[in-house]
């Protein structure tokens, strides 16, 4: 056999034997293993992407490669995320976030909603750190208001009437 023949076969070979190891990690959809920080495999996953390279479905097996559950990820005009909604195998709606951005693209509040949980706003100052926090039952009732400071959230009384801002303090 000439010389030049053996890379050709070589270059085939390893083609055949990729293939048969399945999908490589960065094709959409390759289910890939989630290793914990000792190397085991704790599950897989497989992801999807927009012509952006943003993740739009992410897919996640326990480590029997049974369906566990799985995320989807809205963005906005801008590329930002918008909006991240976590579903059971079975396709039931569990929770999701909402991001909504000022003008200059700094994050101004995001949003948690959970049927089970109630709900939760957290807006962000203008450096987009966390500032205030409100959370709701599942009746939509105000039930906790707190502000971050120092490094922790610090719970506050519950804003009344009286106290809420009001149009005119806006001018």
């Amino acid at each position: 056999m000439k010389r030049r023949f053996i890379p050709l076969i070589l270059c085939l070979f390893c083609v055949l034997l990729f293939s048969a190891c399945g999908a490589p990690a960065d094709v959409d959809g390759a289910m890939t293993p989630i290793k914990d920080e000792n190397g085991a495999v704790t599950g897989y996953e497989r992801k999807y992407h927009n012509d952006n390279g943003d993740v739009t479905r992410w897919d996640v097996y326990d480590a029997s490669e049974q369906y566990d559950h799985y995320v989807l990820y809205e963005y906005d005009s801008n590329g930002r995320l918008g909006k991240e909604t976590y579903y059971r195998a079975d396709g039931i709606g569990v929770y999701y976030n909402a991001y909504s951005y000022t003008e200059d693209g700094v994050i101004a509040e995001m949003d948690y909603a959970s049927a089970k949980e109630g709900s939760t706003r957290t807006l962000y100052d203008e450096e987009g750190k966390e500032s205030k926090r409100m959370t709701y039952d599942i009746n939509d009732e105000l039930v906790k208001y707190e502000e971050f400071a120092d490094g922790d959230w610090v719970e506050k009384p519950l804003p009344t009437e009286s106290t809420a801002p009001t149009e005119a303090d806006a001018e």
